[in-house]
């Protein structure tokens, strides 16, 4: 998803013009011991995948415009001479360039909310019942950012819905999604007029439970979930939902007791994670 947005035409060369600036500037041990100078710490950063370090670096390019300008018109880095070599040329024309920069906000106001959402799911922390509603708020966040002008980032928009289409609605994220209370009783109406979500559910019932009476029991048991009654609806459980930090699968175990059979179900789901990044990360210091 990052990638594709990436190889759009402006956020591409914008990409391209802020690694030359990044080229310049750890090309030189002096420029460098300079830049730090200015701006108190380095300047480039690496994510999870080269579309995450983009994001990254253009998002610290961004947030210390100021000092970088500052640092490319002081006497301190003229006097070196380095700007008048093409590398140095080159990295302060796009400096100086205000197009540069607003296209470097077009690009994090593209990337960040959902490099915010790898960044939640990337780990060993259950996130299964996040992902649907985060990857909602991250488009929102998207159409808020860019002043509810479709025209602005509707191929961004198209890129997102492709891969989520494809690939990221699975009946274990739709499921996920359900039984999220977070998520659920707030938009209690929408989701159950859609129908794919308690459709995720279900597939998710006849795939992980094998005995035909437990799984009528468990689609029962729903409806307890969606009316709020019995346990749900206790203050207690009211009050942590409502918490974004919480964790569902707990929430589950904590007030889930009028509905057994499901409220193991729902743990399971939701103690699951989105990312197999953990797991990399230990098969390379295994290897």
């Amino acid at each position: 998803m990052l990638e594709d947005i990436g190889k759009l035409g402006p956020v591409e060369q914008t990409i391209a013009s802020a690694r030359q600036v990044a080229v310049f500037l750890y090309g030189h041990t002096g420029v460098l011991d300079l830049m730090r100078k200015f701006l108190g710490k380095d300047l480039v950063r690496s994510g999870v995948t080269r579309f995450a370090t983009a994001y990254l670096n253009l998002k610290s390019l961004l947030d210390n415009k100021k000092e970088l300008t500052k640092l490319f018109r002081s006497d301190e880095l003229n006097e070196m001479g380095y700007l008048k070599k093409a590398t140095g040329k080159k990295a302060n024309k796009v400096v100086r360039s205000e197009g540069f920069w607003k296209n470097v906000d077009m690009a994090v106001n593209f990337f960040e909310p959902l490099a915010n959402v790898l960044r939640r799911m990337d780990g060993d922390v259950p996130s299964m019942g996040f992902f649907h509603g985060l990857m909602l708020e991250a488009k929102k966040e998207i159409f808020e950012r860019f002043d509810n002008d479709e025209s602005r980032f509707k191929v961004v928009w198209d890129i997102i819905d492709k891969m989520w289409d494809n690939k990221l609605k699975t009946p274990l994220h739709l499921a996920g999604y359900y039984l999220n209370p977070y998520f659920y009783y707030p938009k209690k109406s929408e989701i159950e007029h859609d129908g794919s979500f308690r459709a995720g559910v279900i597939a998710c019932i006849t795939k992980m439970i094998d005995d035909p009476e437990i799984q009528d029991n468990i689609i029962e048991e729903l409806n307890t979930y969606q009316d709020q009654q019995g346990t749900f609806g206790h203050e207690i459980a009211v009050r942590q939902r409502r918490n974004k930090n919480f964790n569902p699968a707990k929430w589950w175990l904590n007030h889930g007791r009028s509905t057994p059979k499901l409220r193991l179900l729902a743990s399971k789901i939701l103690n699951l994670t989105c990312s197999s990044s953990a797991c990399e990360r230990n098969w390379s210091v295994f290897e």
